[in-house]
């Protein structure tokens, strides 16, 4: 692909719309006033050189120990040494913010934009420039609800199985505890509302959980992917549903787990193994390793944040004229207190 010249009118005009124009969007329950006090993180763009392909990276923010893996994991691939320019852009939890970075980056003409979408809608404008404009754009982690042709591909885990695989252990452990037949109180913490991570991880653990009779949901709230958001709606959970029998907890991603496990502390709940609550996560963080080989953890499925290696396969093959697939599935397994000891030696976040 041809290097771009940089044209320095069309990219002064976005970067200040782009900082007097941002507002705030925020997820379920993020305050406003404190995302518009944020200013958009973003690397100083470096000068066009026709020896490296200039990247923009578009994350959603810092809000887990995941997003941190998956970060760095784009910062240490993307590098001078393998033949890349990369411009970073956090995204600070603002979708909002999200956008106009995106719009930014296709005035500054580079060769090919990575977004990791915080919610799923409002990319359609700027994915049909992108497009016009001839830069390809890889969608990663999450989804996007717009067209599919608008963007080269889709890269990261296919979240459905993911609560699926969950729901799936959960059976099979009541069943080895004798357990299969009794009445089942599950708590559930999502994750941020309109995030294809956790659509598709509350899509799978449902189609399961309606399949037994015999379990019910006490309550389903979002805690935004956040382990203080975690603690803090655990609390109220707590509070809200004294009367009701919690036999499980499912959280939709570990942070929010390890947050839930605190306010249960607090309440004086067991949980874990040899307690009374049963508590599942996702994404197999090495804390989380960690809590399963101590037991209070008894299944993490992993979400992998390692997937920076499948975006620069990706444009190496766009480069190279070669079509893609539309999909692009990294690879996961699910972890539990039972075989945490023999894994966490090999983790890498």
């Amino acid at each position: 692909m041809k290097r771009k010249t940089p044209d320095t009118f069309r990219y002064i005009l976005p970067v200040f719309s782009l900082f007097c124009g941002l507002f705030c969007v925020s997820g379920c329950g993020t305050p406003q006033t404190e995302m518009q006090t944020k200013e958009l993180i973003r690397s100083a763009a470096p000068a066009y050189d026709e020896n490296f392909v200039t990247v923009g990276f578009v994350q959603t923010g810092k809000e887990s120990d995941w997003r941190d893996a998956n970060t760095n994991d784009y910062l240490h691939t993307f590098t001078e040494a393998n033949g890349y320019n990369l411009l970073y852009i956090d995204g600070n939890s603002n979708s909002d913010r999200q956008i106009k970075a995106a719009y930014d980056l296709i005035a500054q003409k580079v060769d090919y934009i990575i977004i990791d979408p915080i919610v799923e809608d409002g990319w359609e404008d700027v994915l049909k420039l992108a497009k016009a404009e001839g830069i390809p754009v890889i969608i990663a982690d999450r989804g996007v609800s717009a067209d599919p042709s608008l963007y080269a591909c889709w890269i990261g885990s296919d979240f459905k199985t993911e609560g699926i695989n969950a729901a799936k252990w959960l059976d099979s452990y009541l069943e080895q505890q004798n357990r299969g037949n009794e009445d089942i109180g599950i708590v559930i913490l999502e994750g941020t509302e309109g995030a294809s991570a956790a659509i598709g991880r509350t899509e799978g653990l449902m189609e399961e959980i309606s399949a037994h009779d015999n379990w019910h949901i006490v309550t389903s709230q979002c805690a935004n992917f956040t382990q203080g958001e975690g603690k803090n709606v655990m609390e109220q959970i707590l509070k809200d549903y004294a009367d009701s029998d919690i036999d499980v907890v499912i959280s939709e991603n570990d942070n929010m787990m390890f947050g839930a496990m605190k306010a249960m502390e607090h309440a004086g709940i067991s949980y874990g193994v040899d307690g009374d609550v049963i508590t599942i996560s996702f994404d197999a963080l090495y804390e989380a390793f960690e809590l399963m080989q101590e037991g209070k953890l008894m299944v993490s499925v992993e979400c992998n944040p390692l997937i920076a290696g499948l975006s620069h396969q990706v444009i190496q093959d766009l480069e190279a004229g070669k079509s893609v697939a539309p999909i692009h599935y990294v690879e996961e397994s699910v972890f539990t207190y039972e075989n945490a000891s023999s894994h966490i030696s090999d983790r890498k976040y």
